[in-house]
């Protein structure tokens, strides 16, 4: 497919062995890490990405291996399933399934979690679950007029994430809430939008609110996408989905889209209850919410610089 003058671009050569190849090589990186000790390994596996390195760049004979793999951002191959494998050990332990194995292979969690401690916090996923049977509409586009029709209740709601932390709003001028939560440092934006769209459903089921039109505005496509999806693996996306069916069973609700920072006093409201949150200092164990999938590979590829408070 390439040579050292023809073929591929630089940028589909890294692709294809960053998705295709590496993922295969990396297979089942759990059950046989262990080799990778070896230096007879380590020395294999260098040799094998730098065929890579030179496809992409198709640079000089001379030029090192480590400099290649530092200008293509690729992380040595031993480390690079060592991560693999410690993220498998960390996905079987949430899913309930690692047992109580002391096998040799089994000690990169030992390993992971001395290194960051935060990696035994509680994770946001989950067996897949079905999201069925939706008594909620969702609808992932804006209406005319930024403004309640007749016996319909608004309810706005919005997420914040900032260096000093993460936060939820939710505003109703119909039901005069006005909610801002603090959800700590760790919480992605994707998780505040959907525990905004979550403390709104359960805002309505407090107040024991029946027979009406209730719309539900949000800025967060992602999140109108995954609940309006028939299957989920986020416990927060589950929960959110039980508490609008919860509502829907005995009123008309419907989830709508609206662009952010469009001039909408309503989601500006929700924006800056959003923010008053992230900017609360929080007192006690964190996180606040189970840890994203995502954020937990990103710290499996890291060094241990702040394990948090927990």
């Amino acid at each position: 497919m390439l040579g050292k003058t023809w073929g591929l671009s630089p940028r589909i050569t890294r692709w294809l062995y960053t998705a295709v190849i590496r993922p295969t090589l990396t297979y089942g990186a759990l059950v046989w890490w262990t080799r990778t000790e070896l230096t007879t390994t380590k020395t294999k596996l260098q040799r094998f990405q730098r065929l890579a390195c030179s496809a992409i760049t198709g640079c000089m004979k001379t030029t090192p291996t480590e400099a290649l793999e530092l200008l293509l951002d690729l992380r040595p191959l031993d480390l690079l399933i060592k991560q693999e494998a410690m993220m498998g050990a960390i996905r079987l332990l949430n899913l309930g399934l690692w047992g109580n194995t002391r096998s040799h292979h089994a000690s990169i969690l030992d390993r992971a979690t001395s290194e960051q401690p935060l990696l035994l916090a509680p994770n946001d996923r989950t067996p897949n679950k079905y999201l069925t049977q939706k008594l909620y509409k969702i609808q992932p586009f804006e209406t005319g007029g930024d403004h309640s029709g007749i016996e319909e209740v608004r309810i706005y709601t919005d997420g914040s994430k900032t260096e000093k932390g993460t936060g939820a709003g939710v505003h109703s001028l119909d039901l005069n809430i006005n909610i801002s939560m603090s959800l700590g440092i760790h919480s992605s934006i994707f998780q505040c939008e959907c525990v905004a769209i979550n403390e709104a459903a359960n805002a309505i089921a407090r107040r024991g609110i029946t027979d009406h039109n209730i719309r539900i505005l949000s800025d967060s496509m992602s999140v109108l996408q995954a609940l309006n999806s028939y299957t989920s693996n986020s416990k927060l996306v589950y929960e959110c989905h039980q508490s609008l069916q919860n509502i829907a069973a005995t009123n008309k609700v419907t989830l709508q889209w609206i662009k952010g920072h469009s001039n909408s006093l309503g989601n500006d409201a929700a924006d800056e209850l959003a923010k008053r949150g992230s900017d609360k200092v929080i007192e006690g164990p964190l996180p606040i919410l189970p840890l994203p999938y995502s954020q937990l590979r990103g710290r499996s590829a890291k060094p241990a610089k702040d394990p948090g408070n927990f």
